[in-house]
């Protein structure tokens, strides 16, 4: 066909967009088969990717997936956080910051007696994780197969994951409830750095929150899963969840060391959308760069304050509350 001379289309077909109720208008003028072209129209493949995001991330097995990983809640629209409450069945002693009594003393430490409750302080701010995908009109023009399609949607997955643990310890960094400990760099072969990670969280498992460690969620830097994925071969297992007797779960971003929490004392509370969802998924397009643009976000509470009541000086009337050092965050690193 020569320049500036148009055939006129011979076939037309709609289609419409799930998120938006959009409809756009398709004009062919071969005789080929709408369905046919569906390996070439972007618009087929930003739909494909919306529909399989909301299937996996709004379906019940990626709530008990969740829950397996670590002890959390999804909880109606507009509603609070849960505050779990647990009883301490034995004497403990809590440091905690200096204040001032009633007559003007300073103190540093009291103890916390069996059968006082430790209850969750809902944290001040929620984390949004948020992850988009462009999608190009030309870069899909030019074909696709389905298992292209699996492919990105699993990378896409993966990443999500990353970026929602590299949130949650990104909050858990600096709260009152949080322990620091610095163990120095790691050295030595990748072997024997994963023994030394085993030993290492061992060592700092505090077993006044847990008797083992499959009572404790472990969040690990990604850098580190290469070597405990090395170590877990080695010795015969199937992935480091095996190797260190927990759920393990990497993270993205900044590293901040190894997070050791009692399942029994921490959760992640999920909020729900008003249509019962708790990942937000929009499809849209933008004209501008001539793509779709896909976008999930869902809000998560970390609840991992813990609180309890503790007796001021031997007092049995003076009680102050104070925060429990529940969560270990240890350092691959020299003390600052």
């Amino acid at each position: 066909m020569k320049p500036f001379q148009y055939k006129t289309p011979e076939c037309i077909y709609t289609q419409s967009v799930a998120s938006l109720g959009l409809t756009q208008v398709s004009f062919h003028s071969s005789d080929i088969r709408p369905t046919e072209m569906a390996a070439t129209n972007p618009l087929i493949y930003a739909q494909a990717m919306y529909e399989a995001a909301d299937e996996h991330l709004n379906s019940e097995e990626w709530r008990e997936n969740m829950n397996d990983a670590f002890p959390s809640e999804v909880r109606p629209f507009g509603s609070v956080p849960t505050c779990p409450q647990v009883a301490l069945m034995a004497d403990r002693s809590v440091t905690f910051d200096p204040r001032q009594t009633y007559d003007g003393r300073t103190v540093t430490k009291g103890e916390a007696l069996a059968g006082a409750l430790v209850s969750m302080e809902a944290p001040e701010v929620g984390v949004l994780v948020s992850a988009r995908v462009s999608i190009l009109d030309h870069t899909v023009q030019f074909g696709f197969t389905e298992q292209s399609m699996a492919q990105t949607a699993d990378k896409v997955l993966s990443d999500l994951e990353l970026t929602m643990a590299g949130k949650i310890a990104e909050s858990l960094e600096g709260q009152p409830s949080v322990s620091k400990v610095y163990v120095g760099p790691l050295s030595g072969s990748p072997t024997a750095q994963a023994e030394d990670v085993l030993d290492i969280i061992a060592v700092h498992l505090d077993t006044f929150w847990g008797r083992d460690i499959t009572e404790f969620g472990v969040l690990v830097p990604v850098s580190l899963r290469p070597i405990l994925n090395r170590a877990a071969q080695r010795a015969g297992l199937e992935d480091i969840d095996d190797l260190v007797g927990t759920r393990v779960q990497v993270y993205s971003g900044t590293d901040r060391g190894i997070f050791l929490a009692p399942k029994a004392f921490a959760m992640l509370s999920f909020r729900e959308n008003k249509e019962g969802d708790v990942w937000r998924i929009e499809l849209t397009r933008n004209s501008s760069a001539m793509s779709w643009e896909l976008e999930v976000s869902a809000v998560v509470d970390v609840m991992a304050t813990a609180m309890v009541e503790v007796k001021v000086g031997g007092s049995d009337w003076e009680t102050t509350p104070v925060a429990l050092p529940i969560i270990k965050q240890i350092f691959l690193a020299e003390a600052p």
